[in-house]
């Protein structure tokens, strides 16, 4: 069976676009709900957002090892402005990965606490990220709507999208 060559994806742009709303998004958080859940056993607003920053960190860290050492999240991010700011450095680190096609084309080994070890091509870890991201992103949104809250400058993660809502 013949090997099919898929074409290269330009996503930066639009993940670019993607973090921005995830920016945005933190300032809709009221300051009295950030550590909110809608049930006990769920992550609140402050752990979601972390956990975006927090996985960036730990891929780009951990299994690509691009030498930028990074303090964890958890322990240095409180406040919504600092929430952003490690969006912020998390995208840039991210930036640095995507814009570099040999970190890209490269294989990755990630071993896991039981042992087992794995491997991922850079092509994944950006898809992964990506889609983690707008997992996330979806949660905010999710929880936000609970409270009754409207994110309209935020609806879409890209100008010109299709805007489903009317």
């Amino acid at each position: 069976m013949a090997e099919t060559t898929f074409p290269r994806l330009d996503i930066t742009e639009t993940w670019s676009h993607l973090n921005d709303n995830l920016i945005k998004l933190v300032d809709y958080v009221p300051e009295n709900k950030i550590n909110w859940s809608p049930k006990p056993e769920l992550w609140n607003f402050r752990g979601i957002l972390l956990h975006v920053a927090a996985s960036r960190d730990g891929w780009m860290g951990g299994e690509v090892r691009d030498g930028d050492p990074a303090p964890s999240v958890y322990q240095t991010t409180r406040s919504k402005p600092q929430i952003q700011r490690e969006f912020r450095r998390t995208w840039e680190r991210v930036l640095r990965f995507l814009s570099d096609p040999a970190k890209l084309d490269k294989t990755y080994d990630r071993t896991w606490a039981a042992g087992e070890t794995d491997r991922f091509t850079g092509h994944w870890i950006a898809f992964h990220l990506l889609e983690h991201d707008i997992h996330h992103r979806a949660n905010i949104m999710d929880y936000l709507a609970l409270l009754g809250i409207e994110t309209p400058e935020v609806g879409t993660v890209s100008p010109g999208w299709l805007d489903v809502r009317g």
